[in-house]
């Protein structure tokens, strides 16, 4: 009889025998399921901000597609499904939403657009949103109902109150004798740069009505008008003058008879031009007299001083002529405590000087400024003889007699 087996050694070789077991079935565990990726989905959330040449895309991912987002953004044109201009996304978040600015777009033009996202799979595209720019805002004009006028020129005034934020590429005033004048009208250019615009017209009518209008034409061709203002010139004025000559004069002589007549022949010019005075002159070259001078009668004598045998002396004295310190009603009715009382003489001096605050003064003999009192005040320059001239049109309104 054989000895028993103890239970322990039975249960070690129960064990051993299922291990045994086990690693005969070599089995293993099956490996985790892959996601496929798919393509992402977005939408269009809006367009905004739009201008006449800017506008934003506002897009939002909604769904990764199970990948990872590589990039996103919009493409833009002026036709359906756009393929051109690709934009990518200047601003994005994490919760999907992302934003594209488009520049460089026209005035008043349909554009269509539409978002894109990319991931592993490929691009997804929104459908196209269709948005138009706004149109261009043209400027605000003004057209300035102050004028000067002469026989053939008009000084005319206006300016640009408004740009509306959108550059200029000229400006200036147009003219027509009709209603409403248009660029395509006789103009008057000023500039891209020009917003107070003071210009003149030559080459006109005399005695003539017309018509002008501030404008200004922006950088997309787009012209903006102020309000038509009828303007008028003069009619042309009749001063003529005699220098009386020597028949044999000397060489001092001669030389001073060709300055006083160029003088003179200026002189008498802008008047005819900028006054409607008629008038006849008597020159003579006087050595016994110091500069000018000059009475209501038309008398002028000139002296040997050469730097008044000039034209601004000239204008000077034919003032005295047309009544300026010769006449009683200079002293009784215009020249007051030292102040100029009329009207129309202020108001072209004004405007031709572009100071709203400027005044003439004066005495029983002259008036300041522009009445060149003196060699010292003969710049020489066109605009000192015009508006001098003016001046003195301004005063004959004003009532000042010329004759």
């Amino acid at each position: 009889m054989k000895p028993a087996t103890p239970l322990p050694c039975l249960a070690m070789l129960l064990w051993m025998s299922l291990l045994a077991c086990s690693k005969d079935n070599n089995t293993t565990e099956p490996p985790p399921a892959t996601t496929e990726v798919k393509l992402p989905t977005l939408v269009a959330d809006s367009v905004g901000s739009i201008t006449t040449s800017t506008a934003s895309f506002f897009g939002r991912i909604t769904d990764k597609g199970g990948g990872v987002i590589t990039d996103r953004g919009i493409y833009w044109g002026k036709t359906a499904n756009p393929t051109q201009n690709k934009l990518t996304a200047n601003l994005y978040k994490s919760n999907g939403e992302f934003i594209v600015d488009i520049k460089n777009l026209e005035p008043n033009t349909t554009y269509y657009v539409r978002g894109y996202a990319i991931n592993s799979k490929g691009t997804a595209y929104t459908p196209d949103v269709p948005f138009n720019t706004t149109g261009v805002p043209v400027a605000e004009m003004f057209t300035d109902t102050a004028y000067a006028a002469g026989a053939t020129t008009l000084f005319v005034a206006g300016k640009v109150i408004d740009t509306k934020g959108i550059g200029l590429k000229e400006t200036g005033i147009c003219l027509s004798k009709n209603n409403n004048p248009t660029i395509a009208d006789t103009k008057v250019a000023a500039g891209s740069n020009e917003l107070s615009l003071f210009l003149r017209f030559n080459g006109l009518e005399p005695a003539t009505d017309y018509y002008i209008r501030a404008y200004s034409t922006n950088v997309y061709g787009a012209t903006a008008y102020g309000s038509p203002v009828k303007v008028a010139t003069i009619q042309k004025g009749n001063v003529t003058y005699t220098l009386a000559q020597n028949a044999n004069p000397t060489a001092e002589e001669s030389a001073a008879y060709a300055r006083i007549k160029t003088a003179f022949d200026e002189a008498v010019a802008y008047y005819n031009e900028f006054t409607s005075n008629t008038k006849t002159l008597s020159v003579t070259y006087n050595t016994g007299v110091a500069t000018a001078d000059a009475n209501f009668a038309g008398n002028i004598r000139v002296g040997p001083n050469a730097g008044y045998q000039r034209t601004g002396t000239a204008l000077h004295e034919i003032a005295h002529t047309m009544g300026v310190g010769q006449h009683w009603y200079w002293t009784s009715n215009l020249i007051i405590g030292g102040v100029y009382q009329g009207v129309q003489a202020n108001k072209l001096l004004r405007f031709m000087t572009r100071n709203p605050a400027e005044s003439l003064k004066g005495d029983n003999l002259h008036f300041w400024p522009y009445g060149i009192n003196g060699a010292s005040e003969d710049t020489g320059q066109e605009m000192l003889y015009i508006t001098n001239v003016l001046v003195m049109q301004g005063m004959k309104k004003d009532g000042l007699p010329s004759n």
